[in-house]
């Protein structure tokens, strides 16, 4: 009881930290968007807001699973079998969502990096039309999780989650391939190619611009890597649980499977939102700025 109540505060801490730093952040970059039309800035804000709104969603669950433990009263007994629906649905699709806005942001350096005079693929109106295609995909992709939700979600014995058991492999397989191998793999995709591109360039085109540049952007390359060995990271645990409930049926919840299942991820989004300011200069600037008053002369 005591271990079980031990990772529902940590993971209740991580997604409470995750929204106080990405709340602000959130605000900052909406008001800079008003000001300066970026499209870094945009594909930034996009991020943060999936961080954020699964954050969210993630702590009223935490905090209903918290009360079920010490007081025995769950969403079920007293929202109905719907409501715990809704919140396991909602807690999958912004989970995709979140991994879905890192696929824009390399498909946004891969654009600007093999076709950069076709400014139409960099344009703030582009980029904007992808995130809202992106949060559009992401809803339809989960969307069969809900349709089919008398067969495809259950309480969680004993954890008071609301979402997918481990012996239903089938359905929990499409979630897990939807919200977390399609995005990574798109991903790996995307940055062998940016980095068979940069690769490609002999010592003469290193001494030029474009050389310069292919350095730049090899760099960046190296960061958004350290990015997705983060993403691959959150998933592990899950993805090693599911394998093993398929191997061993019997032993489906145990071991502190479905706290462990979250709890994770929270850590691994509460640690994005602080490396994204780092490893982004202009999100970093942008911060920064925002951070530090304007200087002014005091009249003599």
């Amino acid at each position: 009881m005591l271990s079980s109540i031990a990772f529902t505060i940590i993971s209740i801490a991580s997604t409470s930290f995750t929204i106080l730093i990405t709340l602000p952040i959130v605000i900052i970059l909406y008001i800079r968007l008003h000001r300066e039309r970026a499209t870094v800035i945009l594909l930034s804000a996009n991020t943060y807001v999936g961080l954020l709104t699964f954050s969210i969603i993630l702590l009223s669950t935490n905090i209903n699973v918290l009360r079920a433990d010490l007081f025995e009263t769950s969403l079920v007994n007293t929202g109905g079998l719907t409501a715990c629906q809704l919140q396991g649905f909602l807690v999958y699709e912004r989970f995709g969502c979140c991994y879905s806005s890192f696929v824009l942001q390399a498909l946004s350096r891969l654009l600007k990096v093999l076709y950069p005079k076709r400014t139409i693929l960099q344009s703030f109106k582009f980029n904007l039309v992808c995130i809202v295609l992106q949060w559009i995909l992401c809803f339809l992709l989960l969307l069969p999780s809900y349709i089919w939700r008398d067969l495809f979600y259950s309480l969680y014995e004993f954890d008071y989650y609301c979402g997918i058991r481990y012996e239903r492999l089938f359905y929990l397989w499409y979630v897990i391939f939807n919200i977390y191998v399609l995005p990574l793999t798109y991903m790996a995709i995307i940055y062998i190619r940016l980095m068979y591109y940069i690769r490609r360039g002999n010592l003469e085109l290193l001494q030029t611009q474009r050389g310069r540049s292919a350095q730049r952007n090899y760099v960046v390359i190296r960061r958004i890597l350290c990015t997705m060995t983060v993403l691959a990271l959150a998933g592990l645990p899950n993805v090693g649980l599911a394998i093993l409930a398929y191997i061993k049926p019997n032993l489906s919840g145990y071991y502190y499977m479905y706290r462990i299942q979250w709890m994770v991820p929270t850590i691994t989004m509460c640690t994005l939102s602080i490396v994204l300011v780092f490893i982004t200069p202009q999100l970093k600037k942008v911060i920064m700025n925002a951070k530090l008053p304007d200087k002014q002369v005091m009249p003599t």
